[in-house]
């Protein structure tokens, strides 16, 4: 059980760390799945905004999660915290895919045959008995 469960979460944690792409580049929106469990009443609308920055140095991006009420009224929520549960939900559901996909990959495979041998012993054939000196 231990060694199952260990594989799926080293899978999760590495494929939910390049994760980090997916709310960065692909999809800034990502952002307002977090939605309820930052905007409370009557903040209720998320809005993800981009900012773009240019200055000697180049261009930069920043994403920024807003609650926004009926009435126009604006919280700032930022977006590392976001960004944090939308990584730490990642790596959830990468872990329990890679466990579960381990767990139906040994429940297809068929038991050895032999449980009294192992692949590395030798067959032996004829008598088990020593020959005489």
């Amino acid at each position: 059980m231990a060694r199952p469960l260990t594989t799926a979460l080293s899978t999760g944690v590495g494929v939910g760390m390049l994760s980090i792409v997916v709310p960065v580049s692909i999809w800034p929106g990502e952002a307002k799945l977090t939605a309820p469990l930052f905007c409370s009443d009557p903040y209720r609308e998320p809005v993800v905004v981009s900012d773009t920055f240019r200055d000697s140095e180049g261009t930069s991006v920043d994403y920024t999660l807003y609650c926004v009420t009926d009435r126009g009224a604006v919280t700032d929520e930022g977006f590392i915290l976001p960004f944090l549960v939308l990584m730490a939900v990642h790596v959830a559901i990468i872990t329990a895919v890679a466990y579960l996909a381990g767990q139906w990959a040994r429940r297809r495979t068929p038991p050895p045959a032999d449980s009294q041998s192992t692949a590395f012993e030798t067959p032996v054939y004829g008598s088990h008995e020593p020959e005489p000196l």
